[in-house]
């Protein structure tokens, strides 16, 4: 099966995701991971639907690269898109975090994602659960302590939220990563 548009989007992802690096040490190029978490999706979760790819490789253009929420629509579509709004983060905004300390920043966001995977259609989990195994397994590699702790705690309410029946070859491998 030809992916000629899963091409297009994995081309605009390196475009928009260009000069971006992981977090930690020795991090490589940002553009891993969302051809990680494509992968995750095809080779461990059975995902061949193009339109579900496409969105992997978009999930993170808005939110962590240069690409606008139009211009995804404008050459995507609008079920890629919707996608996408499902997959991007809501962050805190300035009347929600004065006077709160890091740490209750912290949690504030946490609560947040959680919120939002919640609210998410089951194939938006599906990516998200694909998306986290690849965090999680960068994290694993670059973070210790509290960091590290504070990430596995959040991955076990992010399986407490969504169901094994939404993707369980993807919520398992998930799950083993966990201590």
């Amino acid at each position: 099966m030809p992916y000629d548009q899963l091409n297009s989007a994995i081309d605009f992802a390196i475009k928009h995701h260009a000069n971006q690096n992981r977090d930690g040490k020795d991090a490589l190029p940002y553009i891993t991971h969302p051809i990680e978490v494509v992968s995750n999706l095809r080779y461990i979760g059975q995902i061949t639907a193009e339109d579900v790819l496409i969105a992997a490789a978009l999930h993170d253009v808005v939110e962590e690269g240069t690409a606008t929420i139009k211009e995804i629509e404008l050459l995507f579509g609008t079920r890629i898109i919707s996608l996408v709004r499902e997959l991007t983060r809501v962050e805190p905004s300035s009347d929600q975090t004065t006077g709160l300390s890091k740490e209750q920043i912290t949690r504030l966001r946490g609560d947040m994602l959680l919120s939002e995977i919640a609210a998410m259609t089951t194939i938006a989990q599906t990516i998200k659960l694909a998306d986290r195994l690849s965090n999680l397994r960068a994290v694993k590699a670059t973070r210790q302590g509290k960091n590290l702790d504070r990430y596995l705690k959040q991955t076990e309410k992010i399986l407490d939220i969504i169901p094994k029946s939404v993707n369980s070859r993807l919520w398992k491998a998930l799950k083993s990563e966990l201590p």
